[in-house]
């Protein structure tokens, strides 16, 4: 492919925890670089403790859900979906930023995200790193 394809995920459902993940990693399969910036309800999905649930479904199904959702990407090969882009992040073809100004809206700190995020950027930053290249919201 050869250009970057910069992705915006703005939403914390495991729907969008699992496209994150497939697009992501398929690009680094073909050696395409990525960059996912995490806002308002995104960045949710890079805290420690969070655990995506389904959307659209009855309260205490959400979660449930998300469990049955986890079994079936097995029977594809997705064991371990945090352990595939961990993969593509060491691979250097899959970058994460997290969102500075949601991060203080939030009261997240750097602290609460996991190990493989990069620094905090701006939404200034991302367009500027994002110049030349695919944008796509999630």
């Amino acid at each position: 492919m050869g250009e970057t394809i910069n992705f915006i995920v703005k939403d914390k459902s495991f729907e969008k925890f699992a496209m994150m993940m497939l697009l992501g990693t398929t690009a680094d399969a073909m050696d395409t670089k990525t960059n996912f910036f995490f806002t308002f309800w995104g960045l949710k999905l890079l805290t420690k403790k969070f655990k995506p649930k389904v959307a659209g479904m009855p309260f205490p199904m959400k979660g449930m859900a998300a469990g049955m959702f986890k079994k079936k990407m097995a029977t594809f090969g997705i064991e371990d979906p945090w352990g595939m882009i961990k993969d593509a992040v060491e691979n250097g073809n899959m970058k994460l930023f997290p969102c500075q100004m949601t991060m203080d809206l939030m009261g997240i700190k750097r602290e609460d995200l996991i190990d493989i995020v990069e620094e905090p950027v701006g939404a200034a930053t991302f367009l500027e790193m994002s110049e030349g290249g695919k944008i796509v919201s999630l």
